[in-house]
């Protein structure tokens, strides 16, 4: 992994590079920025944002949405109104004009990440990690069996962090695989090896390695855990800050 503080000079995407996108989201709801991020949305985004409810996450839509399209324009070099987003039969958003760049969004309290790949699927994900998070209820919901036997030789701490590392792997896997919540969160397993995914057969009982998927641990600051899945296992990552 390569970590830098700013973009790099060259916005041009090797095949084999998945870059990662960190922006503050208090920096983009500055009133001047938010104004000028909601100039990118389309129709339909722009009515997605009045059925909001509440101010704060009408906000965080605009900025994550609108963060999306400009970093995309940069890679595209057209203006970020001008992208089209059609979306898959599973919700996953994608390019309609510019299919080989394949990219994923997620945001959590004050931080967003936007992940881009070329001719990759990627998913990204990242959490809030909250003192109050009911560990053990969600994992005997959402969790596999391996998982729950890793997170019960666990305790405080350690065992908060190794259930946000397992949630955000997995929520990064099904937004990179493209079926998202159509997959059983209990039939992913990211406990063992750390770098992998293992899906449940049905059929068998068995746990099979996906062997053209590779999960990587994001830092995305304090009180937060974050999670990358890409396709295969050729590929670098670099890590930039959006300074705006």
């Amino acid at each position: 992994m390569v970590d830098r503080r700013e973009p790099p000079p060259n916005l041009a995407l090797p095949v084999r590079t998945v870059h990662v996108w960190r922006a503050g989201l208090e920096d983009l709801r500055e009133a001047a920025r938010l104004r000028r991020l909601e100039q990118h949305l389309s129709v339909d985004e722009r009515a997605r944002t009045a059925r909001f409810r509440f101010a704060r996450d009408r906000e965080q839509f605009v900025a994550a949405r609108g963060l999306l399209r400009e970093i995309l324009a940069l890679y595209l070099g057209v203006a970020a109104r001008q992208l089209r987003f059609d979306y898959g039969a599973n919700g996953k958003p994608f390019l309609a004009e510019y299919g080989t760049l394949r990219f994923s969004v997620s945001h959590s309290l004050d931080t967003v990440l936007v992940a881009i790949a070329h001719k990759r699927e990627v998913g990204v994900d990242i959490e809030y990690a909250h003192a109050g998070v009911a560990v053990e209820e969600i994992a005997e919901t959402v969790f596999s069996v391996p998982e729950r036997h890793a997170l019960s030789r666990l305790d405080g701490e350690a065992k908060r962090m190794a259930f946000l590392r397992f949630w955000t792997g997995k929520e990064a896997y099904i937004k990179a695989d493209g079926r998202g919540v159509s997959l059983p969160l209990k039939d992913i397993d990211v406990s063992v090896p750390a770098d992998r995914v293992a899906v449940l057969d049905e059929a068998t009982g068995r746990w099979r390695v996906c062997t053209n998927w590779t999960l990587q641990m994001l830092a995305a600051g304090p009180d937060h855990a974050a999670a990358l899945a890409a396709e295969g296992q050729d590929w670098r990552l670099v890590c930039c800050q959006w300074s705006g």
